[in-house]
């Protein structure tokens, strides 16, 4: 189908706006657009339907966009069809998608789009070399997540992934403390053109089995983004008897020149004063309107959670103000210009036709000790 004139008329705003700073939950503070809204990115069931949008302009109540259908169908890979845990990202007039095409294997799904209706061809990225010994090869790769990094200047793209060796290493962190379970640690490639991504190296570790690790960048009031931090909140998988099923937060400097910070205590979940008896997982931290606001995925009681806070410290529970399309599952929540999105808040008539992805000829591949190619054939 042909694009309307409002579709038009967006293009035209995106392609002359400055878009110079991406304006998710990664963006520094003095690039903020003074008209901006919150696009949350989800799925459903399994994730076999695609991927939803739902928008916010008070970052409480968020109405779903394109009639509640959804706008990125998933890949035609055999295998890894699903659309589960989407990741985006808004920078300089281009929404970046990720997602986990899969509950087992070892790749994910990459897509870009100017309008959130046509898509480009998805990638399937294979982060780790065929060259690793098997027991370096990942079980599975879930819940990739993107953002833009203003010091290196190019997405960074994290996810979490087991190994065996780790499964069988003997040092008591899986997700049951029983050898041979689940053993998550968090990972990360990036890429600066949705072409060529790194390998995968290994990004958090401190010992315990963890997932759905989620960046922010925190500018901390600064203009120079070299002076901010990154905020990284992630959800210990490990069971709540042994500490886990909750959100945690740890930090490092701009240019990761230190370490992560050692792991806070739970913020959410059980062992928190946040919604103790609901587990948690699939976090989602932006910075909007001066205020922090953390969004979540409380699975098993079929809801989502979200809390704010003034410094990352004190936490407010505000899941009760909360309101949300139904049946929303993991997702992405950031900040977007109002224009970027106009023609899915009023659509000229009915839901846009979004594009069905291909069957897979966009393949990212990764090469030893190199950065890998997706081949377009």
């Amino acid at each position: 189908m042909y694009p309307s004139l409002n579709l038009l008329l967006v293009l035209a705003l995106l392609l002359v706006g400055n878009g110079t700073a991406c304006l998710g939950a990664d963006s520094p503070t003095p690039h903020v657009s003074a008209d901006e809204v919150l696009l949350f990115s989800f799925f459903r069931d399994n994730g076999q339907n695609g991927t939803y949008l739902a928008y916010s302009s008070d970052g409480l109540h968020f109405t779903p966009l394109n009639n509640d259908e959804p706008v990125l169908f998933p890949a035609k890979w055999p295998g890894q069809n699903l659309t589960r845990d989407t990741s985006m990202v808004y920078h300089e007039g281009k929404f970046h998608a990720v997602w986990t095409s899969n509950w087992s294997g070892r790749v994910f799904g990459y897509a870009e789009s100017t309008d959130l209706i046509h898509w480009s061809d998805p990638v399937m990225v294979k982060p780790f070399p065929d060259a690793l010994p098997p027991e370096d090869q990942p079980r599975n790769v879930w819940a990739p997540e993107i953002c833009w990094d203003p010091i290196q200047k190019n997405f960074p793209i994290i996810w979490s992934s087991t190994t065996d060796r780790e499964c069988w290493n003997g040092d008591g962190s899986t997700m049951s403390g029983k050898e041979g379970d689940w053993d998550h640690r968090l990972f990360i490639t990036r890429t600066s053109d949705g072409k060529t991504f790194t390998d995968a190296k290994l990004f958090f570790d401190q010992k315990f089995c963890c997932i759905d690790g989620q960046m922010a960048f925190d500018d901390q009031g600064k203009a120079d983004p070299t002076a901010g931090r990154w905020v990284l909140t992630l959800k210990n998988e490990r069971e709540p008897q042994l500490g886990g099923k909750n959100l945690r937060m740890t930090f490092a400097p701009a240019d990761f020149s230190n370490p992560w910070t050692p792991i806070s205590g739970p913020i959410v979940g059980p062992g928190s004063t946040i919604r103790a008896n609901e587990m948690a997982e699939g976090p989602s931290l932006v910075r909007w309107k001066g205020t922090w606001r953390l969004y979540w995925d409380a699975f098993a009681n079929g809801h989502y959670g979200m809390a704010t806070s003034p410094d990352l410290q004190t936490w407010t529970d505000r899941t009760a103000d909360l309101k949300m399309p139904p049946h929303p599952r993991h997702g992405t929540i950031f900040r977007v210009p109002r224009a970027a999105v106009a023609a899915l808040i009023n659509p000229a008539s009915g839901p846009a036709a979004a594009t069905t992805p291909g069957d897979g000829s966009a393949i990212g591949s990764m090469n030893p000790g190199k950065s890998g190619s997706a081949l377009v054939e």
